[in-house]
């Protein structure tokens, strides 16, 4: 699927800033380790990136100076909010053409003073085809230079890609790449000067991309932020479809279906049954772990003459025991999906029918205009879906071997809600302990070493009671995308805690989560907690008010994941290279 002009490594015939730099200044003082002020005639700097910047397959569409203030985008999208608070800024749009049938949106932002000298780029979501300015715009506030891109549509659907694989290509890792490269040319461009780091941001899909940085292309960052990744993409979308397989079973109106309603009911009967043994406190509305709550569904079966609002029916706990199970091939009983999390909201009717897993494979998968999610086989599709992305786009970031991003000294950020909804946090508990397996082979099987030399330069925090990316009835605010402000420090916002590693070499050896009231700041905080690098877990110290972050320690754990040592994984192959 890649052009020969394409590594999975290193694009070796791509711009660099560094020859931008070469031809375009003569003479370049050392950089500042300070801010740096704005470029001399920084107004007509912006404006005549268009007519001088070169780059192969790359068109700058528009390069202009907007003043302070608010910034409403013209174009529509899920990004196009007005973003208040902006610092003047250079704000240049443009298009990638890689293949013959790419056309990849991108944006570069650059405060016209103040630069801190970094780049920070910024994820995607859903089925991409937007570029979220409010999340490009609260890193402008920061003073980085900010880049995007739409991953090579436009809209959040997926007919773009049927029949397109170079898009599919675009969408799943070479939008960020190539928007990644040019955005740091664009940049030297500008300030007469690269970056002296540069940073990714992402969560759910845009933690996927995160994850592919990382796995291919480990040069073109310093410090990586993967949130909420779906990094198994297409076994995560298999189990969307199994859950819709489940619980539409009989159609909405059906015996098995869950509605939204039970959500309370059900949430309360499994807090009851494990909160003694597994919460952090007794006020709190969520569990520590919940993979280890062992409830049973049958318990809250409706018993004769049961008020029905206070109970379910035996085929809504049918439903629940397949849900709360892994996904398993029906034919070989090997495990193709972690199960969904215990404590996490059923989905609705509509998000499994027409959320971005029917889409997918529907049109980029099968590409079949009458293909409906009751038609997936979970032997024979599933072996195929996993081969078809192997062999052709490779959207999926599955690959445990880090060796690339570990060496050159990157530092990597990962993060997940042990309550998101839509992708289990197991899948990346599980994709963690892969590449702890392949660390320890080169320490002769030491899995205490492994673990030291992985958490040298990948720490992964999982969050009790955070749904996808945010929300839930848990701390959920620590600086994260889309997430309520939180003091700009490394104790208690990511992308401070990333700068501190990436740049004095102080790893987190804990984030401060805060909840707010209402999840909104106006409101106060009602609690904060520390989120502990896995395997630790925050463990309440047995005094002091449960509100207070400072009343609880991380505490070495000895795996989150149940025993499973008799369970067999389904095979799935890692994109060749």
């Amino acid at each position: 699927m890649r052009n020969s002009d394409e590594s999975p490594r290193r694009a070796p015939h791509a711009w660099h800033p560094v020859r931008l730099i070469t031809v375009v200044v003569f003479g370049v003082t050392c950089f500042a380790m300070g801010a740096l002020g704005a470029p001399e005639g920084s107004s007509d700097k912006c404006s005549n990136l268009k007519s001088t910047f070169s780059m192969p397959n790359a068109t700058i569409t528009s390069a202009q100076t907007v003043p302070s203030g608010t910034y409403s985008p013209a174009n529509p999208g899920a990004g196009a909010a007005p973003v208040t608070g902006l610092p003047s800024f250079c704000r240049v749009i443009g298009t990638l053409t890689p293949t013959s049938d790419s056309q990849i949106g991108f944006e570069v932002w650059m405060p016209t003073a103040g630069w801190n000298g970094k780049l920070q780029s910024i994820g995607n979501h859903n089925l991409g085809g937007v570029i979220y300015y409010g999340d490009m715009g609260h890193q402008l506030m920061r003073n980085y230079a900010v880049a995007s891109s739409d991953t090579g549509h436009i809209g959040n659907e997926a007919q773009w890609g049927a029949g397109h694989p170079e898009k599919v290509a675009d969408f799943g890792w070479r939008a960020v790449h190539r928007s990644t490269v040019t955005a740091k040319a664009v940049i030297a461009a500008f300030y007469s000067a690269n970056p002296r780091y540069s940073y990714f941001n992402g969560c759910s899909m845009g933690g996927r991309e995160a994850l592919q940085e990382a796995q291919r292309f480990p040069d073109d960052y310093d410090g990586i932020i993967s949130g909420s990744a779906m990094n198994n993409w297409t076994r995560s979308h298999i189990a969307h479809i199994w859950a819709a397989q489940v619980l539409l079973q009989d159609g909405v109106d059906g015996a098995h279906y869950i509605p939204p309603s039970k959500n309370e009911l059900i949430l309360n009967a499994i807090l009851t049954k494990c909160k003694p043994t597994d919460s952090q406190a007794p006020a709190d509305g969520f569990l520590r772990n919940p993979s280890r709550c062992d409830w049973s569904p049958k318990t809250l079966v409706c018993k004769t003459g049961q008020d029905p609002n206070t109970c379910i029916t035996a085929a809504q706990a049918e439903s629940l025991e397949k849900l709360y199970s892994p996904l398993r091939n029906p034919r070989t009983k090997e495990e193709i999906y972690p199960a969904s999390t215990i404590t996490s909201a059923l989905p609705n009717a509509n998000g499994l029918t027409a959320g971005p897993a029917a889409k997918y494979l529907q049109w980029i998968v099968f590409n079949k205009p009458d293909w409906k999610f009751s038609m997936l086989n979970f032997d024979s599709d599933v072996t195929l879906v996993d081969n078809i992305d192997a062999e052709g786009p490779q959207v999926n970031a599955i690959d445990p071997n880090l060796s690339g991003f570990q060496k050159r000294r990157g530092k990597l950020i990962e993060y997940h809600g042990w309550v998101d909804p839509g992708f289990t946090a197991e899948f990346n508990v599980q994709y963690y302990e892969r590449v702890l397996q392949l660390m320890a082979k080169g320490v002769h099987g030491n899995a205490a070493e492994a673990l030291k030399e992985t958490q040298d330069f990948y720490r992964l925090f999982v969050v009790p009671g955070m749904g996808h990316c945010t929300g839930g009835p848990g701390p959920n605010a620590f600086g994260g995308l889309a997430q309520p402000e939180v003091p700009m420090d490394s104790q208690h916002d990511l992308v401070s805690a990333l700068e501190q590693w990436v740049e004095h070499g102080v790893a987190p050896s804990q984030i401060i989560a805060t909840k707010y009231v209402k999840d909104d700041p106006k409101q106060g905080i009602a609690m904060q907690r520390p989120v502990c690098p896995y395997p630790q877990e925050a463990e309440y110290k047995g005094r002091g008010d449960t509100a207070d972050a400072g009343n609880f320690a991380c505490v070495n754990e000895t795996r989150n994941l149940k025993p499973s040592g008799a369970d067999r994984l389904q095979s799935q192959p890692v994109p060749k290279r």
